[in-house]
């Protein structure tokens, strides 16, 4: 009887304990300065910053801390103490707790899973360890003071320049722009493949000290030209932890800020199967053999709306792909899409989509991955690996040689000198054999 009740007591504190941490909301840590944004006191935000704000309070706790303070730690107990940082413009270069408020922080914070929004001006800077955490990224923000300018694409206020939809790249996280007038500033970037620009600047602009507009550019004055500049830029790190650069709060569209705190375009796979085509309902064998049928079956769903669907692929260059490799892939398969289906056997809500791989092992024995990598640009990434072993024929498993067409000649000719050879020994013992008595007379 006891153990009954301590046995459902334990359940009930499971389920307690899920449902807690379901509705646990996230946490979220915006660094701002004083004379810039008061968040900290209640000083009313620029607009662009007050929406901003305003997202975020809809989204989780909300934490707001100035460059100042003393405390900046970002972890607790070695675990991440927020979710998101959203980082506004300073004043100054140096923050208040150099000792936990480091450029290596920010990339343990982003090593833990933890995501980042980085917010620009032109007027201001970042502060050191946020400018640091950029450069080892692979993205170079222009200084204070200089500003993304075009003279042949003046804003409508007669400063800063005209953004639309021209200055888009092709991306999902952001489908359409529209500023008057951008003041802000524009970034290099280096070749790391992680990363992929938003927004950049038109043929004839130029990053350069506002102040200087009129001076005759170099390579000297100059931070960017032409196309080489980016206005946005977002970088998604391979344990699918994101960082969201921005020249501007003028750039702070609710798309890139939902995108920044996983809110969309967020993937999982939601099972991984592989068995025999000749025994389906074996699943997931340890061992395979040459030349043998393969089913490799994958759900993949997305998150809409705080809520996984099914993800279809709906062009060429989003195909999911499946390499089955040794130190090289032996097969590369587009996978085939079979259709919604259900994640859980006694769920009838269709929540992912179904891919398939059909394909036939290569002649080669050894061992194997089933290596799914999916990177695409704004969707977070899948990368499943699974071992298998290739054998090579046993001797009971090989084909007769009256099996294959092509030894039918060699076993004819083997069954020719076998005849050839009997008549041959029949004729010489009994037909040729010389008659010997006629020989004496």
């Amino acid at each position: 009887m006891l153990k009954g009740i301590w046995n459902a007591f334990i359940a009930l504190f499971m389920i307690v304990t899920i449902a807690a941490a379901n509705i646990i909301p996230e946490s979220i840590l915006v660094l701002s300065d004083e004379k810039l944004n008061n968040l900290v006191n209640g000083t009313d935000p620029t607009n662009n910053v007050g929406r901003l704000i305003s997202q975020l309070t809809s989204k989780g706790e909300v934490t707001f801390k100035q460059y100042s303070d003393d405390n900046l730690e970002v972890f607790f107990g070695g675990d991440i103490k927020y979710d998101h940082l959203v980082l506004l413009p300073s004043s100054k270069k140096t923050v208040g707790d150099k000792a936990h408020f480091t450029a290596q922080s920010l990339k343990d914070f982003i090593n833990g899973g933890g995501n980042v929004l980085i917010v620009g001006d032109c007027d201001a800077q970042q502060p050191e360890p946020i400018k640091a955490l950029l450069n080892d990224i692979g993205i170079y923000p222009s200084p204070k003071g200089y500003q993304l300018l075009d003279h042949f694409n003046v804003g409508s206020e007669g400063s800063g320049i005209k953004l639309d939809n021209s200055n888009l790249i092709s991306n999902r996280i952001v489908d359409s722009l529209l500023i008057d007038s951008y003041k802000g500033g524009a970034a290099l970037i280096s070749g790391n493949e992680l990363l992929f620009p938003l927004v950049k600047g038109s043929k004839t602009s130029f990053t350069a000290d506002s102040k200087k507009a009129d001076v005759p550019l170099t390579q000297e004055s100059a931070w960017t030209f032409g196309n080489q500049g980016f206005a946005a830029v977002a970088f998604q790190a391979l344990n699918n932890a994101r960082i969201s650069w921005v020249g501007s709060s003028q750039l702070l569209s609710p798309q890139l800020v939902l995108w920044t705190l996983k809110d969309r375009d967020v993937l999982k796979l939601q099972f991984v199967t592989h068995s025999k085509e000749s025994a389906p309902e074996k699943v997931d064998p340890k061992i395979y053999r040459v030349t043998e049928q393969v089913l490799y079956t994958i759900g993949v769903s997305e998150l809409v709306d705080g809520k996984w669907v099914p993800f279809e692929v709906k062009n060429e260059e989003d195909k999911l792909q499946l390499s089955f490799k040794m130190l090289d892939p032996y097969q590369r398969i587009n996978m085939q899409p079979l259709g919604p289906v259900s994640s859980n056997e006694n769920d009838s809500r269709l929540d992912t989509y179904a891919y398939l791989a059909n394909f036939t092992v290569p002649d080669h024995h050894g061992v194997f991955t089933f290596e799914l990598d999916y990177k695409r640009p704004g969707l977070s990434y899948l990368m499943d690996n699974r071992l298998v072993t290739v054998r090579h024929l046993a001797n009971d498993e090989f084909k007769r040689s009256w099996e294959i067409t092509n030894a039918w000649l060699y076993v004819a000719c083997a069954g020719i000198v076998v005849v050839a050879w009997c008549l041959f020994v029949i004729n010489f013992i009994y037909i040729g054999k010389p008659n010997t008595s006629k020989k004496h007379q």
